[in-house]
């Protein structure tokens, strides 16, 4: 399973920043972090309740897009969309989830589609970026328990992680890149709060390569009074090894509702034949 994560300038890998907002040791009171293995056995078992329980949904989605050339004026585009996500399941596999979105301005003009032209865009962080520390995932990735923080004047779990080198080549880890990161962690309901990701050297779908970081910052949604933790903010960004150009992402979501389908019969109340349909 490789990593489904992609920029249209800057594609597909699993990674986070260490340090990009690393934050101030908490006042913890002196409380003792968890051991590792509980911390990533909470967080397995809060995905398995994500991907088996989360409904089909939709939310309002603001991207601004930039494109940083040198000798070039810069390039950007903002797009507001409705964001879906689908989860569909086949007998025997393991829960898929399908992104899609409706277009409705880019630039504050008005327009219809389903895709995002960038200059730079962003994928799978609903599906994907969530499992990064978890239980399942330690056979690919190293993980350290690292002393508890603050992120946004809360306190946390840190969760150091980079990928095993023994594992690079495995289809079913993420790379093929090398891939290192940090994730913050509630140390109450052991729910991501943000998580990062850097891949140095990453090459992109044009060939070029990049240094490219991303982060996920998470906040409960309720749905039916359940709830999940979901994507408030998304960024990205990517910077050309020879200095020429940078892409930037940052994506914001809002208004979650569950996506539900309504239907009902009609019936035939008069009890008359109808006439068959003409050929």
């Amino acid at each position: 399973m490789r990593s489904r994560l992609a920029t249209v300038v800057v594609l597909a890998s699993l990674v986070p920043a260490i340090g990009a907002a690393q934050q101030p040791a908490a006042n913890t009171g002196g409380v003792t972090p968890p051991p590792l293995h509980d911390v990533l056995l909470h967080l397995q078992e809060n995905l398995w309740d994500y991907t088996g329980n989360v409904p089909n949904f939709f939310a309002d989605e603001h991207v601004v897009s930039v494109l940083k050339q040198e000798g070039a004026r810069d390039v950007k585009t903002t797009t507001d969309s409705v964001f879906r996500l689908r989860r569909s399941v086949a007998i025997g596999e393991p829960h898929t989830f399908t992104e899609t979105r409706e277009i409705k301005s880019v630039n504050k003009k008005a327009a219809k589609g389903g895709d995002i032209s960038g200059p730079a865009i962003f994928t799978g962080a609903f599906s994907t970026a969530v499992s990064v520390v978890s239980l399942e995932m330690s056979r690919c990735f190293d993980y350290t328990l690292g002393p508890m923080a603050e992120l946004n004047n809360a306190s946390a779990l840190v969760v150091d992680y980079v990928i095993n080198p023994g594992v690079l080549n495995d289809e079913s880890c993420p790379g093929p890149e090398k891939q290192s990161g940090r994730a913050w962690i509630d140390p109450i309901t052991f729910h991501p709060l943000r998580v990062e990701m850097v891949i140095p050297n990453h090459k992109d779908n044009n060939g070029i390569r990049v240094l490219w970081r991303w982060s996920v910052d998470y906040a409960p949604v309720a749905f039916d009074a359940r709830q999940f933790w979901m994507p408030k903010t998304i960024a990205s960004n990517a910077e050309a090894n020879d200095g020429s150009a940078v892409w930037s992402f940052v994506a914001t979501y809002s208004n979650y509702h569950k996506l539900t389908v309504s239907s009902h019969i009609v019936t035939d109340v008069d009890d008359k034949p109808r006439a068959a349909p003409p050929r």
